[in-house]
């Protein structure tokens, strides 16, 4: 009898350790293969994140950024994490959307910031969408740069040739169509081009493709050990009121979705023009609206 327990023990400790090695696997290489129940350290409420990408204003000699309090927002996307059926769904809204903005009228929504820094963005945001905002992320564009470097370049296929210079935006575009890697400042050119036809709205179908992209290549095993020093470039180039706790859950939680379970969306409309704004978009509200309801 005391031979038989002997032998169910030493059984019960191999597959307990086996087990706890495939765990191990699979939480580094395959964590999509973890069964939703025995997933750790991930999110258990969904959540709203905004983020947003300012300009930065160069010196046209010493190519060196100008000190400056709030610019105004080259970029605005909505997050919409979803931890229980594992989506993350994301809305682009187009710098020049025409909104208005609380306490000063109709104008271009990136203008916002400008007006009432962060505070007013999100408020501008909460009232044009309908929904909560619960953290933020403010991204200098110097993050792109730094992050794209440490993962070696990424591979972007250039639907077309793109040439512009602008000394005052430190902005050298020279990129010709045919898939490459890019490097950081490449990267950078690439998501900020927008001198075009389709002008801001061909730059956030590329903007949105950099991030898929970007997705993919730090969720990769060989990445994670870059952790600390993605940390580190985020610490200086991005600001945010997210707590560790839950960058570390988000972290996790993006290891175990795949491309399929990324949705993006680009608030829908037409060009227009305004006497004192220029040229604006006029957004589709009840197609924005639909958006939000169905997936927000």
């Amino acid at each position: 009898m005391k031979r038989h327990r002997l032998d169910y023990l030493r059984l019960l400790a191999v597959s307990t350790i086996i087990l706890s090695i495939l765990y191990f696997y699979a939480n580094i290489f395959r964590p999509q293969l973890i069964p939703r129940f025995l997933r750790i350290g991930v999110l258990r409420r969904p959540i709203n994140i905004l983020v947003l990408g300012t300009d930065v204003t160069f010196d046209a000699k010493t190519g060196e950024p100008l000190p400056q309090s709030d610019g105004r927002t080259d970029s605005i996307v909505l997050l919409h994490v979803d931890p229980a059926n594992y989506k993350l769904n994301i809305i682009s809204i187009p710098r020049d959307s025409f909104v208005e903005i609380p306490g000063y009228g109709f104008n271009k929504i990136n203008a916002a910031n400008v007006f009432g820094g962060l505070e007013l963005t999100k408020k501008t945001i909460v009232n044009l969408t309908g929904r909560q905002i619960d953290y933020y992320l403010k991204v200098n564009p110097y993050a792109t740069i730094k992050l794209v470097d440490l993962l070696g370049g990424i591979d972007i296929d250039v639907a077309k040739d793109m040439y512009y210079v602008d000394q005052a935006q430190n902005l050298n575009i020279n990129l010709k169509q045919g898939r490459h890697k890019l490097s950081g400042k490449e990267a950078q050119g690439y998501i900020r081009f927008r001198h075009d036809a389709l002008g801001d709205i061909g730059r956030i179908g590329r903007q949105q493709q950099f991030l898929e992209t970007l997705f993919k290549s730090f969720t990769k095993p060989s990445n994670l050990f870059k952790a600390p020093l993605v940390m580190e470039i985020a610490l200086k180039y991005i600001q945010t009121d997210l707590p560790l706790s839950k960058i570390l859950r988000l972290a996790n939680f993006a290891r175990m979705i795949s491309f399929a379970d990324i949705r993006t969306f680009t608030a829908a409309g037409e060009t227009g023009a305004s006497d004192f704004a220029g040229s604006i978009w006029i957004l589709d509200r009840a197609g924005l609206q639909k958006t939000m309801r169905e997936y927000f």
